[in-house]
């Protein structure tokens, strides 16, 4: 089986709590901030605080899309090369130990990929394979860790390393005054995260293993989530629909996928979810009839970082690995719903 060396993140320095984004927001959009509905979007967000990788003044005037992209550019390889450097130095591994990097973001575009921008200038091989990854949206996290455990069962003595990084806050756009850019405002946040994998002839201490992984894409669901591509830059697209979908498609997709492990949801004791928001948890666990403590790390983390799209789920991970200390022989599992309309899951053994 794949298993999970290492989980480690990095987040910029600019952290704001929520009473102050709101206040921004005010500064940036002001009437239509005026009602009761949409001041109440940042205090039943979830969220307390968030990391951001510049000033929140820099937030309030709107820049094109040629100049929040150069500026994903910059700040992505900082805080990408901080995460990879600390997920090789738990796992006991060099640059030139990793075999395949896959890299996931949706919130900003390069060609060359990320990956292969920082294969120029640190220690990997020559020979790395890459796997960049876009446009999966929430669900980049669990559907990177899933490709690079595929990968891992055909080449058990290679190590993969995971790279996500989302700087959702280069999104944002303040000329357009609508109500989405306030839940974006007070949802997201930015950060990066690295996991190494290693396949199971590889020496290292297993921290997880990967059982398994699955996909579940939703019927009619293109619009729910995703980006439109204006010129000024990448336009949220994030249906209301979101939560009801949730809740009655996630059991239908988590059920089966345990039986066929001869699980059930009682089985398992850490249940990592996307916190796409505090509604979305409140849908998976409705859906599942499972205790709201068994979703507590991603309760804490969207109140400690907000939601960070593809790299969430990473966090959520590094947070059960080390703070959490999962019972040996217990299961957990990791489910994302993102962008086609689409749940991803993993499935999860603690050594």
């Amino acid at each position: 089986m794949p298993k999970i060396l290492s989980a480690a993140t990095a987040v910029p320095a600019h952290r704001y709590d929520q009473d102050l984004v709101k206040q921004a927001c005010q500064a940036a959009f002001g009437s239509l901030m005026d009602s009761p509905g949409r001041q109440a979007i940042f205090d039943h967000a979830g969220v307390r605080s968030r990391a951001l990788v510049e000033p929140i003044e820099r937030y309030l005037s709107p820049r094109s899309f040629e100049e929040n992209n150069a500026a994903y550019f910059t700040h992505a390889r900082t805080l990408s090369e901080k995460a990879l450097r600390s997920a090789l130095g738990k796992a006991g591994l060099d640059f030139s130990d990793i075999g395949h990097i896959v890299s996931v973001t949706t919130t900003g575009l390069l060609t060359p990929s990320l990956e292969a921008h920082l294969a120029q200038t640190l220690p990997f091989s020559r020979g790395v394979k890459r796997t960049p990854l876009f446009g999966s949206g929430c669900a980049g996290g669990a559907v990177a860790l899933a490709r690079a455990a595929d990968f891992l069962l055909g080449r058990p003595d290679d190590a993969v390393l995971v790279l996500s990084v989302e700087l959702c806050s280069l999104t944002f756009m303040p000329q357009e005054q609508e109500t989405t850019q306030i839940v974006a405002a007070a949802l997201f946040g930015d950060g990066a995260s690295a996991v190494v994998l290693a396949g199971d002839r590889r020496r290292g201490r297993a921290r997880a293993e990967i059982v398994d992984s699955a996909s579940a894409l939703l019927p009619d669901s293109l619009d729910v989530m995703g980006w439109d591509f204006t010129d000024q830059g990448m336009r949220l697209v994030l249906s209301p629909r979101a939560t009801t979908l949730v809740e009655d498609s996630f059991a239908g997709a988590v059920e089966p996928f345990l039986a066929r492990h001869g699980l059930k949801t009682d089985d398992i004791e850490h249940f990592l979810l996307h916190p796409g928001s505090a509604k979305i948890l409140d849908a998976c666990e409705r859906s599942l009839g499972i205790d709201p403590q068994k979703t507590r790390l991603s309760r804490e983390f969207l109140a400690a970082n907000g939601n960070l799209s593809s790299s969430s789920l990473l966090f959520i991970l590094r947070d059960a690995l080390e703070g959490a200390k999962p019972r040996p022989g217990s299961y957990g599992l990791m489910a994302a719903f993102g962008p086609g309309f689409a749940c991803e899951l993993l499935l999860l053994r603690f050594p």
